[in-house]
């Protein structure tokens, strides 16, 4: 990723259980070739590709929780009943493209976090209370297993407001493009 919008794009959003389009979307030209594309009298293949992208690459999304792409992914796939299969080249496109403008500052930030976080849970998951060093000393004191433990509702708790204040962002940016205005430097630098 060369760099950061730092007024997020809300490209797609879900009203009343159905995905939507933003008419900005399909005036990308990757987007509007893949939407001319689809034959099918109601575009289903063009919106099932779009759940696909939505809830695997959009911050908002409820599958966020998985920090491998390519398991959420699967999981997308599975869950929304969409039979796996290999991206064309023009759906590459589109996905980059849609990574590229839904991307910030924070939430790149959110995502690292998150990563970090995840390798915190499967250390735990993972941890050998028995394990020694080759010289039968305990490799984890239960200092340090008790300290790792009292963290984490800090962690979840910064983390569920980084998540809140990720979406509002995205709530706020598209509000302003929806009509109203913003002044001069209300997003910051």
């Amino acid at each position: 990723m060369t760099g950061f919008n730092f007024l997020k794009m809300k490209l797609v959003r879900i009203t009343n259980y159905k995905l939507e389009v933003e008419d900005e979307l399909l005036l990308l030209k990757p987007f509007k070739e893949l939407y001319k594309a689809d034959k099918t009298k109601d575009k289903s293949k063009f919106y099932d590709f779009l759940t696909l992208v939505y809830y695997t690459y959009d911050p908002r999304s409820d599958y966020n929780y998985i920090t491998n792409e390519e398991e959420r992914l699967l999981e997308v796939f599975e869950s929304n009943g969409i039979e796996q299969y290999k991206f064309s080249q023009k759906e590459l496109d589109c996905i980059e493209l849609y990574k590229q403008l839904t991307t910030t500052i924070s939430t790149e930030l959110l995502r690292s976090t998150k990563i970090a976080i995840s390798k915190v849970q499967e250390f735990l998951e993972n941890l050998d209370m028995y394990a020694t060093d080759d010289k039968g000393k305990p490799l984890y004191g239960i200092n340090t297993v008790t300290s790792a433990i009292k963290q984490i509702p800090t962690l979840v708790k910064e983390i569920t407001e980084a998540e809140r204040m990720v979406t509002k962002e995205i709530e706020e940016a598209g509000r302003a493009r929806g009509g109203g205005a913003r002044k001069l430097f209300e997003d910051g630098f």
